[in-house]
């Protein structure tokens, strides 16, 4: 047998596999086998390599049907992170406003000491919800709603503080505002975080239903 002749027999061997794999699969027979480019280049499969976090945590998709919150927008300029930011906290401010006044509640029944542990512990995870509620409900751009109203809830921490201070006619009233503010400087970074996860978490619970419809549907 020539050489031409044992490649001939060789790829109608290889065609006959592969039409009885693709009935085996429910596909038609004459489909050709489809492969990622670089699949095909490389003749093996790749998997995306991401960070811990990124692992920890994988990208959450938008809400679906929610309109574009950007939608309105029209600023081009070099600030428009930080621009666009500003105005979605603008469109929405009970998002963050309602939350950073929880929060600053919460925080004073903690700091001013009440006598029962359990309720202090409740008062602190109430406090650590409520910036989570912020990137929940600002879910267009949670860590900064979330950082909104933590810095709220700062303000009005020592805000409250001071005054009191000021109207007992307390030495340092003034000190004691600069005071309390500076020691609540690390919620800000609470307040950031707490919000991204707010919104990731209300994202990932959102493409549930929908990635286990497509599931079910395949």
């Amino acid at each position: 047998m020539s050489n031409r002749s044992s490649r001939l027999a060789a790829a109608n061997r290889a065609e006959a596999r592969r039409r009885a794999r693709h009935i085996a699969q429910g596909r038609d027979p004459g489909e050709g086998d489809e492969q990622e480019p670089e699949t095909a280049a490389t003749g093996r499969a790749t998997t995306p390599s991401g960070s811990f976090l990124t692992r920890l945590f994988p990208s959450a998709p938008p809400l679906p049907g929610k309109p574009d919150p950007l939608a309105g927008f029209s600023y081009t300029g070099p600030l428009r992170g930080l621009v666009s930011g500003l105005y979605l906290l603008a469109r929405t401010p009970a998002a963050w406003v309602v939350p950073g006044g929880i929060w600053a509640v919460a925080e004073l029944m903690f700091r001013l000491g009440i006598p029962d542990p359990l309720l202090g512990t409740v008062a602190s995870l109430v406090a650590f919800g409520a910036l989570i509620g912020a990137g929940w409900a600002g879910w267009q751009r949670p860590w900064a709603f979330g950082l909104a109203a933590a810095v709220l809830g700062v303000t009005l921490f020592s805000g409250i503080l001071g005054t009191a201070a000021l109207l007992a006619r307390a030495p340092g009233a003034s000190a004691l505002y600069i005071e309390a503010a500076s020691q609540e400087l690390l919620q800000l970074a609470f307040g950031a975080l707490a919000g991204w996860y707010g919104g990731y978490l209300r994202r990932r619970l959102a493409a549930g239903p929908s990635r286990a419809r497509s599931v079910r549907r395949r």
